[in-house]
């Protein structure tokens, strides 16, 4: 009787395991998603880090006036990434509106996105419009 009970239970160690598909943690995922929040004069993201591969930025523009969101290296100045004739930047977003930026980034490092917007003598970048965030490998 004990060695019955003993071959059942290695039988449903091995079934258990056997279900819990190993593939599950190899599928790739989806892009990481980060939400972007826009006002006078701040950045705020709900990440200060993401993996590299697809990311999805949902930027929303709860100030008063036009904002914009450029991706691009910690540092630069309104120097977005191109691919394909498409650049990483959402322009023109207007108070209460909404807008994504798709990219996919695979290189690890730092980065920032900026409202490079400079309107009324005010240049939104210099006032402060910028957050950084770090990119780690996969």
């Amino acid at each position: 009787m004990k060695n019955r009970t003993l071959v059942i239970a290695i039988l449903s160690a091995v079934l258990l395991g056997a279900c819990s598909s190993p593939q599950a943690a190899t599928e790739p995922a989806g892009p990481a998603e980060v939400h972007v929040t826009l006002r006078e004069f701040s950045v705020e993201m709900d990440k200060t880090s993401i993996p590299a591969g697809p990311v999805v930025f949902t930027i929303e523009n709860v100030g008063a006036l036009t904002h914009e969101l450029v991706l691009e290296k910690a540092g630069d100045d309104d120097a977005p990434f191109e691919a394909n004739g498409v650049e990483s930047e959402a322009e023109d977003i207007e108070p209460g509106a909404t807008a994504t930026i798709e990219w996919t980034i695979d290189e690890p490092g730092e980065y920032q996105v900026a409202c490079h917007i400079n309107d009324l003598g005010a240049d939104h970048y210099d006032l402060g419009m910028l957050h950084t965030f770090t990119v780690t490998a996969k």
